[in-house]
C-alpha cells in the first residue's frame, strides 16, 4: 500500500501578536484611545466596561468580549463607579472570516475564559512584560525560558477561540474542549461559585466538601489538575483579587475590607495581601494613584 500524505489547510491563521494584559482598572482610570492596523480582543473579567467602538459607545459586562478591526478608534473605561478588570491580546492576521464577529458584542463561555487566562499562563512563561501595563511597545521575550514551545502554545490558544467564536456566530458546536475546560464543569464551577458567595465568611475546606457532597481528594485533585494549587489557597487569591477590587474603588478602610473578604484581622488582611502581591495594601493604592499621575493609567 502507498500512503499518500494529506497538507492541512489552515483556515484562521493568527500571524504575529503585539500585546497580551489583564487591566484592572480604577474607578477613575482614562485613555485617550487610539486606532491601529491589528485586531484587537477585549475580554471583561469583572465588573462592567465602557467601550468606543468607532462612533458607537457600549457597555461590555462580564464574560462578554468585544473584537476592534484593524484601523477602529477605540477606548475603554470601568462603568458605574465600580472597578473592573480586562484581559486585552491585540494581533495581526489576514483571516478574512474574522469580521463575522468583529465591531460588535460577544457573549462568551466557559471555553473562551479558559483559553484566555491559559495565554495569559504562557505569556508569563514566555515574556519579561509587566502584564497590567498599558504601555509596552513590544512583547520582550525571556532569556531563560523553561518551558517548550510557550509562545506556539499562545498562537495555538489564540487560534482556537477565535475558531470556536466563528463557529458560534456560523451557529455551529466547536465539537471540542479547552484544556481544563471539562473541569471547569461541575465540581470547579460549584465550589467557585460557592466561594464567590462566600469570600466574607470564615469557610473551611470541610465546608465546601460539604456543599459540594464529593470527597476530599476529589475536590483536591479538582483544584490540583486545573490551577496548581489548592482550594483553599485560591480562596485566598480569590480574596486578595476581590480586595484590590475595593481598593482600587476607595471607598471602604482596609479594616472594612478585610472584613469583607473574610480576613481575620486587619494585620491579617496586610500580612497576606503583601505575601502575594509584593506590597502592603496602602503601598498598592499609592502606586495606582501614582500611574494615574504619570498617565500610565
Amino acid at each position: 500500500m502507498r500512503y499518500v500524505a494529506t497538507k492541512l489547510r489552515q483556515e484562521l491563521f493568527v500571524n504575529s501578536v503585539i500585546s497580551i494584559h489583564y487591566f484592572e482598572y480604577t474607578v477613575d482610570f482614562r485613555y485617550e484611545g487610539e486606532s491601529h492596523n491589528f485586531w484587537e480582543l477585549i475580554f471583561c473579567d469583572k465588573g462592567e466596561l465602557i467601550i468606543d467602538a468607532g462612533d458607537n459607545e457600549m457597555i461590555l459586562g462580564r464574560g462578554q468580549a468585544f473584537l476592534h478591526p484593524p484601523r477602529q478608534y477605540h477606548n475603554v473605561h470601568a462603568h458605574g463607579g465600580k472597578s473592573a478588570n480586562s484581559i486585552i491580546i491585540s494581533f495581526e492576521s489576514d483571516t478574512e472570516e474574522l469580521w463575522r464577529i468583529a465591531d460588535r458584542i460577544i457573549s462568551t463561555d466557559n471555553y473562551v475564559a479558559t483559553a484566555l487566562f491559559s495565554v495569559l499562563n504562557e505569556a508569563g512563561h514566555s515574556f519579561e512584560n509587566e502584564l497590567g501595563k498599558v504601555v509596552d511597545e513590544k512583547l520582550n521575550r525571556k532569556s531563560n525560558d523553561t518551558h517548550f514551545a510557550s509562545e506556539q502554545i499562545i498562537q495555538n490558544y489564540i487560534e482556537l477561540l477565535l475558531i470556536h467564536l466563528v463557529r458560534q456566530a456560523r451557529g455551529v458546536e466547536s465539537g471540542y474542549a479547552a484544556p481544563a475546560y471539562a473541569a471547569v464543569k461541575g465540581t470547579l464551577a460549584a465550589a467557585l461559585d460557592f466561594m464567590e458567595r462566600n469570600l466574607g465568611e470564615k469557610i473551611t475546606f470541610s465546608d465546601i466538601v460539604r456543599q459540594l457532597s464529593v470527597s476530599p481528594t476529589t475536590l483536591k485533585m479538582t483544584f490540583a489538575r486545573t490551577y496548581g494549587h489548592g482550594a483553599m489557597e485560591h480562596l485566598t487569591l480569590m480574596r486578595i483579587e476581590k480586595s484590590k477590587e475595593l481598593l482600587r474603588e476607595g471607598t471602604l478602610s482596609c479594616t472594612d475590607i478585610s472584613s469583607a473578604c473574610g480576613f481575620c484581622s486587619v494585620h491579617h488582611f496586610s500580612g497576606v495581601f503583601k505575601k502575594y502581591e509584593g506590597m502592603s495594601p496602602t503601598e498598592y493604592v499609592k502606586s495606582i494613584k501614582s500611574m494615574l499621575e504619570e498617565g500610565r493609567f
